[in-house]
């Protein structure tokens, strides 16, 4: 993972609709990338045999 630096993270907040003041932008970028880098981890397991859980149990049961 390349970490992103503030002039992306600015314009990733941009395009999302947040806005992001100046003196909390090297916060917000430094945790942005902690972020990115926890997730990345997510690459690395073996899901072969995970099946899918419904995020909404409510929702399955009502289209069977």
């Amino acid at each position: 993972m390349v970490p992103s630096d503030e002039g992306q993270v600015r314009e990733l907040a941009r395009l999302v609709g947040i806005t992001i003041a100046e003196e909390e932008l090297a916060e917000v970028t430094n945790r942005f990338n902690s972020l990115m880098g926890e997730l990345a981890h997510l690459s690395e397991l073996d899901l072969a045999d995970i099946q899918p859980v419904p995020v909404f149990p409510d929702d399955y049961d009502a289209a069977s």
